[in-house]
C-alpha cells in the first residue's frame, strides 16, 4: 500500500524537478527523499524519476503517478478536514477561484471576518476567470467560486448570485467625469480599457454595445485588474466596471465613477459557486455562508 508521506514527497518533486528543491521546500533531507521514493518505485515496479545532467525528468510511469498523486493528496487532505469537523477542531483549508474585481469590495473582508472567527482555517486564493473557475471548480483545485458571469453548468451549483450595476470610471480631470450619467454612443467617444474577450464582463458590454448599433472597439485589452486600474489612474482611458471594483481608488479621490444610463448594459451578475458532486467540509461551508450574505448585501445595494 502507498503511504501518503511517499506520494506527498514524489509529488513535490514532480512539481519541482530537483531533490535538493523539493528537500528545502520540505524541509527535510534530500536522502529521506530519495529512500521514499524508492519505495514507491519498487511498490510499482517500475522507475518513476531519471536522472541526468539537467536534472529530473519523470519516466512515463512517473507522469502517470504524477496525474493521480495530485488528485488522491486532495482526496486525503478533504478527508482529514472532515475528520477534524468530527472531532469540533473547525480546522481545514478553503480554496477559492475568484474574480480579481471582486477580492477589495467583497472577499477581502468576508475572509477577514471569517479568520477571527475561524482562525485555525487557510486559504487558497487564485485570480481566474469565469471559464478557469469552472474548470478549478470541476478538478478539485477551488472547493468555492466567486466570479461574473459564470456559464451555466449541469454540475457547477450556483449557491447566490447579485447583480451589480455598472459604471464609467476615470481619472477625475477625464472629461466624461463631471457628467451624471454616461451613454454607450459618448463612451465611444472615448479611449475604452477593457478586459480580454474570455471574460464574462467583456462579453456582456459587446452585447449591449451590439444591440444599440454602436461599435466599440478598445484601445486597451488586458485580464489584469490592475492594469486596468492603473492606466485609468494615469488618464489613459474609461473603465466599464461595478463601482464595487474600484471602490478604495473612488473613496481616494483617485477615480471618478458615474453611472451608466438607465438600460445602456445588462447589469453585471456575481455568481458564488461550487461543484455539485463533491461534498463539503465544514471550513467550505462557513466560508460560503459568509460569501454569500456579503452577496446578499451588495445585492441590495444596488
Amino acid at each position: 500500500m502507498i503511504s501518503g508521506r511517499a506520494l506527498h514527497y514524489f509529488d513535490t518533486v514532480a512539481r519541482c524537478r530537483s531533490l535538493r528543491q523539493a528537500a528545502a521546500k520540505l524541509h527535510i533531507a534530500p536522502t529521506a527523499i530519495s529512500r521514499q521514493i524508492d519505495l514507491l518505485e519498487h511498490q510499482m515496479g517500475a522507475p518513476l524519476l531519471e536522472r541526468g545532467p539537467n536534472g529530473i525528468s519523470l519516466t512515463a510511469a512517473g507522469e502517470l503517478l504524477a496525474a493521480q498523486a495530485q488528485h488522491t493528496l486532495r482526496d486525503l487532505e478533504r478527508v482529514q478536514e472532515h475528520i477534524a469537523d468530527l472531532k469540533g477542531l473547525r480546522t481545514g483549508r478553503v480554496r477559492l477561484q475568484v474574480a480579481e474585481g471582486v477580492v477589495v469590495g467583497l472577499l477581502a473582508p468576508a475572509l477577514a471576518d471569517m479568520g477571527q472567527r475561524y482562525p485555525r482555517l487557510n486559504f487558497d486564493i487564485g485570480i481566474a476567470s469565469a471559464g478557469q473557475v469552472v474548470e478549478g471548480l470541476r478538478l478539485g483545485t477551488a472547493d468555492i467560486g466567486l466570479s461574473f458571469f459564470m456559464p451555466r453548468h449541469e454540475d457547477i451549483l450556483i449557491l447566490e448570485s447579485a447583480r451589480l450595476e455598472h459604471h464609467a470610471v476615470m481619472a477625475p480631470e477625464h472629461p466624461l467625469a463631471a457628467l451624471g450619467e454616461v451613454t454607450l454612443e459618448r463612451l465611444a467617444e472615448h479611449r475604452i480599457i477593457l478586459p480580454g474577450e474570455a471574460f464574462g464582463a467583456r462579453q456582456a458590454f459587446e452585447r449591449s454595445a451590439h444591440r444599440a448599433g454602436i461599435k466599440l472597439m478598445p484601445t486597451f485589452d488586458t485580464a489584469s485588474l490592475e492594469t486596468q486600474k492603473a492606466l485609468a489612474l494615469n488618464g489613459a482611458g474609461v473603465l466599464v466596471l461595478p463601482p464595487m471594483a474600484v471602490a478604495r481608488e473612488c473613496r481616494q479621490g483617485e477615480l471618478t465613477s458615474v453611472p451608466l444610463a438607465p438600460d445602456e448594459l445588462e447589469p453585471a451578475r456575481m455568481d458564488l459557486c461550487v461543484f455539485r458532486h463533491r461534498t463539503r467540509s465544514f471550513a467550505v461551508e462557513a466560508c460560503l455562508s459568509l460569501l454569500a450574505k456579503a452577496l446578499q448585501a451588495h445585492d441590495s445595494e444596488s
